[in-house]
């Protein structure tokens, strides 16, 4: 799995998740069905204490621990209105006690269209125009599966490297991970690389615990036009040739090559983020304990939308650039009692 909506998928009555099939694409997450009385369906997410927004692309699997699904109002009511539409937990991987433990793990996959759209081949659509009174086409000889020729077998790695360890009163997590992931259409791929520290501090006999949590990543995201590139695939003559002789994409004046449209548009976008937060908790008396939560969620984007000049069809080329900048702070205290 690539991405952390993956794990859920069909592991949760009543969690609907949805994950696009081109790399980088953000899921869809519903609890409880996609009604809302005030429009929002956005599920909370709470990602070591502080609140989640944004893709969870950049978040590295293997740092999860555990997922927990929060559905009935009851579970959410700590959250107040930001629960409405149900909360997600996600806590990552923590250090244990005991010796120092370096893991290195790894993994390799390959993706492909699962079932192409059934569309005519060049003799069924030769013999369809036929039967078409008045009905007229150019045939340029070719024989094309275009849904073939814009899609790829894509290949995924990750590597992920994890130390991890401590004592009675400190332990810590750390790791690395690094993804790359070809998309199934074209010219797609989305590379991340991430890393993460946990530390965890007891003080005072025990009454005084520090947790400090912090990570950041970086995602390189690369896409074609989509919806061009599927749509004139599905649609486009399957009599006309994609290359010309010398290799060069061929041009037809009806604009009825999908390849041309990989190879002129790119949406390129780099993310940088970084998560961190502090949680101090102090025993009072027993059962008695007062917690403070102080995190930082800080993300930058920029993302290049580029047209490559070309003579036909006539493209002037041009680049669009978009910088996006976040940063959310959170700051909770409260007292529980057990």
């Amino acid at each position: 799995n690539t991405n952390i909506a993956q794990f859920m998928q069909g592991a949760v009555p009543g969690l609907n998740v949805g994950v696009s099939s081109f790399s980088g694409g953000t899921p869809s997450i519903a609890i409880r069905g996609q009604t809302s009385l005030n429009g929002n369906r956005n599920v909370l997410i709470i990602l070591d204490g502080v609140q989640y927004n944004g893709s969870l692309s950049s978040i590295n699997p293997d740092d999860i621990a555990s997922i927990d699904v929060l559905k009935d109002a009851s579970a959410t009511a700590i959250y107040g209105a930001r629960g409405a539409n149900g909360v997600i937990l996600i806590t990552t991987k923590k250090g244990k006690s005991g010796a120092s433990n370096l893991t290195y793990t790894t993994s390799l996959g390959l993706s492909k269209i699962a079932r192409p759209l059934d569309v005519f081949t060049a003799d069924e659509f030769r013999a369809q125009m036929k039967q078409i009174p008045g009905g007229s086409f150019v045939d340029d000889g070719g024989n094309t599966d275009w849904q073939k020729e814009v899609t790829q077998q894509a290949f995924t790695q990750n590597h992920n490297l994890s130390l991890s360890g401590g004592s009675d009163k400190l332990t810590y997590f750390g790791s690395f991970g690094l993804q790359k992931q070809e998309g199934i259409i074209r010219n797609s791929n989305l590379d991340r690389y991430s890393g993460r520290v946990n530390v965890n501090q007891k003080l005072w006999d025990n009454k005084l615990n520090i947790e400090v949590n912090l990570s950041a990543s970086r995602t390189n995201n690369v896409r074609p036009d989509f919806q061009g590139v599927i749509g004139s695939a599905i649609s486009a003559n399957p009599t006309y040739k994609p290359f010309n002789a010398d290799g060069t994409l061929k041009f037809y004046p009806d604009g009825s090559n999908p390849m041309l449209s990989l190879s002129l548009y790119k949406d390129q976008t780099f993310t940088n983020r970084f998560l961190g937060n502090i949680s101090p908790s102090l025993t009072i008396a027993k059962g008695l304990v007062y917690k403070l939560n102080y995190g930082v969620d800080n993300s930058t984007t920029a993302r290049d939308i580029q047209t490559m000049p070309n003579k036909d069809p006539f493209v002037e080329g041009g680049l669009q650039t978009i910088n996006t900048y976040n940063t959310n702070t959170l700051i909770e205290n409260y007292i529980t009692y057990t």
